[in-house]
């Protein structure tokens, strides 16, 4: 308790004075309480963090002027400065004489006062101290909740604000910024101004969607900031689900088609406009335009047009462009193989090639080119022109074809003229032959063609540097013509049964089943005991009654009336089938003693069907040519590892394609241009499926 010194006593005598005066004579008992000062006992000159209570209270001591406490006086007490608060605001004094209240100090920081009076007497001042407080929270001043393209950075600024627990700023606080999502930021840590504010720069991360930075300091709660990443700009359509799919003609295909478009960072783009676009032919689709949903993806169903063969749908968005492909099932009755592309003819009559068409063999209608899209299908294309052909022939870069009313067309290259068509100008479609008269036959070789009229005439034309057209003379065509570009009558008087057109070489059987060759005859294929090169027509030696003929590169294969096989040529490779490679220049017997239904010559190699629809073949087998799962040579016919049962067979340059009795095709061997058809370009040691098939 603080006591009055003397001189303060002294100082008071005066007023003391008078107030004894003022009670003379007058009885105590009837006059009220004594008359109390009050004195300052405890709490004034603390200090404390502005907005909280003083640790300590404010006491008074209410006395009379002897001394004495006085209870039961009520002491008023007023804040006179610093914007505190004081409780209760009045206070009674006990029997001490002590009174007492509680100071919450102001907001503001700096002194704060208190005053606490009686009625009548002096007031007494109680004087604190408020200092500033710890950081209590951080507030977003700027920058929550912003959007921005993923990856760049966002307009506004973000910028906390550190105050205390009443809000006032709080300057000098390390306020920490993380950042989350792969986003960065310009400062990982930044100092709060006198105005409490600390700031940063963020630029997004790559993933689409919420961002966040979160921004702390000591002793306070997280603060986070979020913003929205949008997706950039697209930069690729890909496909998820509906490609390479067939089905039959004219029926829905039974997965949907699916895309999905993405930015430069993967995130998926919403609402973007698809549009889906069948190529001619290729049937419809349903709907025409979708747009992408929420994960970027757009779907459309797709129906195949009436035909067969491969067809394509592009869908097209956000600058960017799919193609689908797919097709329609088509049956073949029969299959060709050229040097490096094979062509089948399907139900009705419709043409399909595949492979090589670096120089328009596949008859295609795109310009023959080197390089790009056209020069390799690993699948079946059809023809253009809308044509139906009763018979097809591959050549070495060229096809002809004869369709059902007799008329020829070929197509490809045509440097010499083995078009037929009047000019060496190459053609990418079919293109008719020159002719006065309906073929009955038609036959494509490396660099010639020839056909057989309806009478039995032989025609060739193309190449003739060997002989292999078969004109000797007469009034149109003079006997050192190096090539005709026109059907040309093979000179000699004969008629024909059939003929097959070779490398450098010809040759057919005559209508009483005797075969004859001329062209090339450096490997002995004309079969006539010599290896003379022939202008015209020459016999094979050995009197073997033929029913058909295959030549090949250079060498010749035939089946007697028998089913037995017999080959002459070059055998380097083992592709007589004798068990040997020696060469002979008449026909041997191939070895096995199978009985062969039908037979085919390709570049080295050589296949044949038995009667019982089992498949043997014979020669190189660099490329898997011979279908028994190996890459060497056989000499002698080797079984072709299959369960199907063939029909027939054709061998070309280093692959080979047969077709069973269920007119399933397949094929085999080398698949550099996707001359096997199964929509690869993997070279095949056994048969395998071409595409678009039931």
């Amino acid at each position: 308790m603080q006591r009055r010194s003397g001189r303060q006593w002294i100082a008071l005598a005066p007023v003391f004075a008078a107030m004894i005066i003022a009670s003379c004579g007058k009885d105590s008992a009837t006059t009220g309480p004594r008359i109390a000062f009050l004195a300052l006992v405890s709490g004034s000159g603390q200090s404390g963090p502005t907005g909280t209570t003083l640790s300590l209270p404010l006491v008074v001591l209410a006395e009379d002027q002897a001394g004495q406490p006085v209870a039961g006086v009520t002491v008023s007490w007023q804040v006179t400065a610093g914007g505190g608060s004081v409780s209760p605001s009045q206070s009674v004094s006990g029997a001490d004489g002590l009174a007492s209240v509680t100071l919450h100090l102001g907001n503001s920081v700096g002194p704060n006062t208190v005053s606490a009076s009686l009625s009548g007497a002096s007031p007494v001042v109680f004087s604190a101290t408020a200092t500033s407080a710890p950081a209590a929270k951080l507030t977003a001043s700027s920058g929550d909740g912003q959007s921005g393209v993923v990856g760049t950075a966002l307009a506004q600024d973000l910028t906390v604000k550190a105050t205390d627990a009443v809000d006032n700023p709080k300057a000098g606080v390390v306020v920490s910024f993380v950042a989350s999502g792969g986003g960065s930021l310009t400062a990982g840590t930044a100092v709060t101004d006198a105005l409490g504010l600390a700031s940063t720069h963020w630029t997004l991360g790559t993933i689409a969607g919420t961002q966040t930075v979160s921004a702390t300091a000591s002793g306070v709660a997280l603060l986070s900031f979020s913003a929205t990443a949008v997706a950039a700009a697209a930069d690729a359509l890909t496909i998820l689900t509906g490609n390479n799919q067939t089905g039959s003609p004219g029926a829905a295909l039974p997965d949907s088609l699916r895309v999905h478009l993405v930015d430069r960072f993967g995130n998926s783009i919403a609402g973007v406009t698809i549009t889906w676009t069948p190529a001619a032919g290729a049937g419809t689709v349903s709907p025409a335009t979708s747009a992408t949903d929420a994960n970027g993806r757009a779907a459309t169903r797709w129906t195949l047009g009436s035909t067969g063969g491969p067809k394509s749908v592009g869908a097209s968005g956000g600058g960017f462009t799919q193609t689908f492909t797919g097709g329609g099932n088509v049956t073949y009755l029969a299959v060709h193989a050229g040097s490096r592309h094979s062509c089948g003819r399907a139900q009705g009559g419709v043409a399909y090639c595949w492979g090589y068409n670096g120089d328009g063999q596949l008859g295609i209608g795109l310009p023959p080119q080197g390089s790009g899209p056209v020069f390799a299908l690993p699948q079946p294309t059809g023809t253009t022109g809308n044509l139906t052909f009763g018979l097809l022939s591959g050549g070495g870069f060229h096809t002809c074809a004869l369709t059902l009313a007799g008329v020829g067309y070929c197509w490809g290259v045509n440097v010499d003229g083995r078009l037929g068509i009047g000019t060496n100008v190459p053609a990418n479609a079919p293109t008719s032959v020159v002719a006065t008269r309906a073929f009955g036959t038609i036959t494509a070789g490396q660099v010639h063609s020839c056909s057989i009229d309806l009478a039995g005439r032989a025609f060739c034309w193309g190449a003739n540097a060997d002989g292999e057209l078969g004109i000797i003379g007469g009034p149109v065509v003079p006997p050192d013509s190096l090539s005709i570009n026109l059907p040309t009558t093979v000179q000699g008087g004969l008629l024909f049964a059939s003929i097959s057109a070779g490398g450098l070489h010809t040759c057919a059987i005559d209508m009483t089943a005797a075969a004859w060759c001329w062209g090339n005859n450096a490997g002995g294929q004309l079969g006539d005991g010599s290896n003379a090169v022939a202008v015209a027509p020459r016999a094979v030696v050995g009197g073997v009654v033929y029913t058909s003929i295959s030549a090949g590169n250079s060498h010749t294969c035939g089946l007697d009336n028998n089913g037995v096989a017999y080959c002459w040529g070059a055998n380097a490779s083992g592709q007589l089938g004798t068990g040997s490679t020696v060469p002979v220049n008449a026909p041997v017997v191939v070895s096995g003693g199978f009985v062969f239904s039908s037979i085919s010559a390709g570049k080295a190699h050589t296949c044949g069907v038995t009667t019982a629809g089992a498949l043997y073949c014979w020669g190189s087998n660099a490329k898997g040519q011979l279908g028994d799962g190996t890459t060497g040579n056989h000499l002698a016919p080797t079984l072709v590892v299959s369960a199907f049962v063939f029909k027939s067979v054709s061998a070309g340059d280093a692959h080979s394609c047969a077709v069973t009795t269920l007119n399933v095709t397949l094929c085999w061997g080398d698949n550099e241009y996707g001359q096997v058809g199964d929509g690869t370009t993997v070279n095949r040691l056994v048969p395998t499926r071409v595409a678009f098939q039931p």
